[in-house]
């Protein structure tokens, strides 16, 4: 199996990314991500565990209807007869 350390940076997202970015700083990105993935997991991870934290979290990000006002079609059969 091989080992991940000794390979060269191979990840194609960080790549594209970052195509300017030397060696070194492709790998230091790609250990931000990681961190900032392993940051996420455990946050989601906590909040799910809490049923009334989840509760909050799934409220914060609950699809909202859409406030705009839908306009009515202008029908010329339907003017208020004491319009100008």
């Amino acid at each position: 199996m091989p080992n991940p350390e000794s390979e060269e940076h191979t990840n194609p997202v960080i790549c594209g990314l970052y195509p300017d970015f030397d060696e070194a700083q492709l790998k230091e990105a790609e250990e931000n991500l990681d961190r900032y993935l392993e940051f996420a997991l455990r946050l989601y991870e906590r909040v799910r565990a809490d049923p009334e934290a989840y509760s909050r979290f799934k409220a914060l990000t609950a699809s909202k209807p859409d406030p705009r006002i839908k306009p009515e079609r202008s029908n010329p059969h339907n003017q208020n007869s004491n319009s100008l």
